[in-house]
Order: structure tokens, then sequence, then C-alpha cells
């Protein structure tokens, strides 16, 4: 894969923001913060994210008072989002971090594993920066929508053109027990597209009700794991 095309979230500059969407943002801050990390304390814990993108996450983590560090493979993102949470900031590629091992209390990612050119390697990094006992919360689209993506991409309804490279919630599971994390917990959201407006109340309340049971079959999927070690 070419460095364009990794770096292509950077090179989208202001236009970044077009291809979030305000309710799929706060439906993954609910599954990260209320349900798979809704007991921990992240007062400060050393905070590694990976993928902080313009921040929407970082939002909510330097809200609880962790001490952050982000990363990100654009150098102007990393560089916008630790100005302004006045967090450290590393522009690198999820694959390859340079970051010691055992360095972190809590490693968070979303929406960011699928654009590498490996996302079972980027597990393991996440994984391999984390000290023992720590925790890593992933979240990432399920692979079993993949086809709905494929559509989109050759009907030209989906503008994205960076890398696309999902895994099915399983496949995190695996990795993160290859890494020596334990107590391996999932859950999901969005059982159905969420572009359906009309529809996001009950949308909604399955999210927060049966995310734990149907997360095999929801767009998203959230994963957490407890380093072994201690």
């Amino acid at each position: 894969m070419n460095n364009t095309k990794e770096r292509y979230f950077d090179e989208l500059g202001d236009d970044f923001e077009r291809f979030m969407d305000n309710y799929d943002v706060q439906r993954r801050c609910c599954l990260i913060f209320m349900d798979l990390l809704k007991d921990v304390d992240l007062k400060n814990k050393k905070v590694l994210e990976i993928g902080c993108g313009t921040g929407r996450i970082s939002s909510e983590i330097v809200s609880r008072q962790a001490i952050l560090t982000v990363v990100d493979i654009g150098e102007n993102l990393v560089q916008y989002v630790s100005n302004k949470y006045h967090c450290e900031g590393i522009a690198a590629d999820a694959c390859k971090l340079p970051i010691e091992d055992n360095s972190f209390d809590i490693v968070i990612s979303s929406e960011c594993i699928e654009h590498t050119t490996n996302p079972v390697k980027a597990i393991h990094e996440m994984c391999r920066a984390c000290k023992p006992g720590g925790i890593v919360c992933i979240t990432s689209p399920n692979k079993l929508w993949y086809p709905i993506l494929w559509l989109s991409i050759k009907l030209n309804i989906r503008k994205f053109k960076g890398i696309e490279n999902w895994l099915f919630p399983r496949q995190a599971s695996s990795a993160m027990k290859q890494s020596r994390m334990e107590g391996i917990q999932l859950s999901g959201c969005h059982l159905w597209p969420f572009q359906l407006k009309f529809t996001r109340p009950i949308l909604q309340w399955c999210d927060n009700s049966l995310g734990r049971r149907l997360f095999p079959f929801m767009i998203n999927y959230g994963i957490r794991g407890t380093k072994g070690g201690i």
C-alpha cells in the first residue's frame, strides 16, 4: 500500500469531518465509555489513543482527567489534537508504534485498525504498549457488513478512498488473545444503518440493551481486554 493512501486522512485536511457523523461518534463514545469501560476510572491514568483523527474521542478521554498521548499516522492531525488538548502527540503508523513495551495503563482506539495495512498487527502493537493489568479497548466496523461497503464503493456512493481492512469480531478477539489479553469483552452498536434517522430511537435501544448479545450482527463492534502477566 503506498504511503499516500496510508496518509489519506491527513490529506483530507478540513474535509476530514465530512466523513464523521455526529450520531455515529456519540454512539461509539457510549460503546467505549458507558459500556466497555464503564467500570474504569481514567483519572490520572496514562492513556494512549491510537488514531486520534480530529480528537472526537480524545475530548472524552481528556474530560475524564486522563494523562493522554495521541497517535495518528497523519502529522497534521496529531499536531492539531495535541495542541487543542495540551497533550503529547506522536505521528506514527499503528502497525509500528515507536513506544516501549508496557508503557500505558489504558489504550483506546476507535475506527482506526480497519484503515491500517494490517489490523491484526495493529492490535498486537496496542497490546504490546499496554502495561500488565492494563486495558485495551478498540472499536471497528464488522466485516459481516463489508459487502455493503464494497457495493457503495462500486456505485460511487462512498467517497472515502483510504485503506479498508475490516475484521470480524472473532478475529479481533483472537488477535487480543495472542497478545496475552484476558477477560475479553465484546459489545456493539448499529444493528442496521444509522443513516435511517427515523429508526434511531429503536437503534439506540438495541445498542444499550442488546449490544453484548447481538454484536456479531452489528455494523460496529467494540472489544476490551486486560493484559495478563501481573
